[in-house]
């Protein structure tokens, strides 16, 4: 978990930028910090309600679509984390949690290959000594 809490502070700057975040303590849709507490806490179900609203806002934004697939994967729904994974991905092909996130997905569905190549890329991206890097390295290593 601390890698959502992690991965918030490498996004937040372009979260304010495009106005992902709201001031207004009602309208929780929009507050991504608020949507990652609930996925520290487990309540995946209350994070994808949020996700969704998000992804209708501004279906281009990776963040959002990595955290949806996240949540949908740790509830399941492996089929709707894939598609969300792979979309985030094609909006920006190097995003590291979307990458990680997605090569576990990979290793729990049976396709370590594809997990390596997520991990060949994360080297690529950020090296061996960022926490995707490392963490995806872990899962690989503990099958």
């Amino acid at each position: 978990m601390t890698a959502i809490a992690g991965a918030i502070c490498l996004y937040s700057n372009a979260g304010f930028a495009a106005g992902f975040f709201s001031s207004s303590n009602d309208d929780a849709a929009t507050d991504l910090p608020a949507v990652v507490e609930l996925i520290d806490a487990g309540k995946y179900s209350d994070a994808i309600d949020s996700l969704q609203k998000m992804k209708k806002a501004d279906p281009e934004n990776a963040d959002v679509l990595n955290y949806l697939a996240y949540s949908q994967r740790k509830s399941g729904d492996l089929k709707a984390a894939e598609s969300n994974y792979d979309k985030a991905l094609k909006i920006n092909p190097d995003h590291p949690g979307a990458l990680e996130y997605q090569g576990e997905l990979y290793i729990q569905t049976g396709r370590v290959e594809l997990a390596k190549q997520n991990l060949a890329h994360l080297k690529d991206v950020c090296g061996t000594d960022c926490e995707q890097y490392e963490d995806l390295n872990k899962a690989l290593a503990g099958m």
